[in-house]
């Protein structure tokens, strides 16, 4: 019998404490506000009862858990946006921890506008969350990928750990490809 697993390396979630603590930052932001409201009629996406229903439906399916739009440093600023990472990171471990068979690897997000934490939220998430890799988006607030404020967090996640990067496209209309 061939293998039946079917592995998705890039399904989004909101870990139901990020998913709250997001809705209420956005009360104060009405473009995220609308698009969190939107996000309310997509149930797998904040709803881990849903999404493990909807997951066991199809035969074999597995999810390595990545965190939704927006970017963590869109969220917040260089302050707040630690504390908003470990909170995203730390709901998917105990997602991770709670269904191994649905979900068995998470992918850490780093708040970008703020690399010295974004160093130390990787050694935590990579050493004792288990995270597989992280996540950042194809840009910080607008800010190249390419700026070299940002190369040590690649060269930790390869050098030090030799795992891959999930690049997220992000842009706005007014942002060019």
């Amino acid at each position: 019998m061939a293998n039946d697993l079917k592995l998705d390396i890039f399904p989004h979630i909101f870990p139901r404490d990020f998913f709250e603590r997001m809705k209420t930052i956005a009360r104060g932001n009405r473009a995220l506000n609308a698009t969190i409201m939107r996000w309310l009629h997509i149930p797998v996406l904040w709803n881990l009862d849903e999404r493990l229903r909807m997951m066991r439906s199809f035969r074999g399916y597995r999810q390595v858990l990545t965190l939704s739009l927006p970017a963590i440093e869109f969220l917040a600023g260089p302050e707040e946006s630690p504390a908003l990472a470990r909170l995203a990171n730390d709901g998917m471990a105990d997602i991770v921890a709670r269904h191994p068979d649905q979900s068995p690897a998470l992918v850490a997000s780093l708040p970008m506008n703020n690399v010295p934490a974004a160093l130390e939220e990787m050694d935590r998430a990579v050493t004792r969350l288990g995270a597989k890799g992280i996540q950042v988006f194809t840009n910080v607030n607008g800010r190249p990928l390419d700026d070299p404020e940002f190369f040590p967090v690649f060269e930790q996640c390869v050098k030090k750990y030799d795992l891959p990067i999930w690049l997220h496209p992000v842009r706005t209309s007014k942002f060019l490809d």
